[in-house]
């Protein structure tokens, strides 16, 4: 399992609040890219800071979430995760912590830190 280094901030939504769009791979023995079955928990932080983080859980044992999750370009899971913490502006870094735990017991890490090149909150009659 990687969290790729396509994992980006996305474009502002009508509130003008901006994802983090995090991309997920999982790999075959082979090396090819592969769907997976169990929990996947994304903790989003700033490095050294106090407040609690943000964390997201996705089952991708639920059909729904494999179908809406999956980019087939990419052959990654994709998963738009709405981060609230204080002082994010650009240039700034986010530490993103990924653990799965598959049906079958096996429990994978990564982390990825992402350093912002646009500030999360926008006005969105700029954008």
């Amino acid at each position: 399992m990687q969290i790729t280094d396509i994992t980006r901030v996305g474009r502002a939504d009508a509130a003008g609040v901006r994802p983090i769009e995090v991309r997920i791979r999982f790999q075959d023995p082979d090396g090819d890219s592969t769907k997976a079955l169990g929990l996947l928990d994304l903790t989003v932080s700033r490095l050294n800071e106090p407040e609690d983080p943000v964390r997201v859980s996705i089952d991708l044992e639920d059909p729904v979430i494999q179908r809406d999750c999956w980019e087939r370009v990419t052959e990654c899971y994709w998963i738009p995760i709405r981060v609230d913490l204080p002082g994010l502006v650009e240039g700034r870094m986010l530490r993103i912590d990924a653990e799965f735990t598959g049906s079958d017991g096996a429990t994978l890490r990564d982390r990825f830190d992402l350093v912002l090149d646009t500030p999360l909150q926008v006005d969105p009659a700029v954008d």
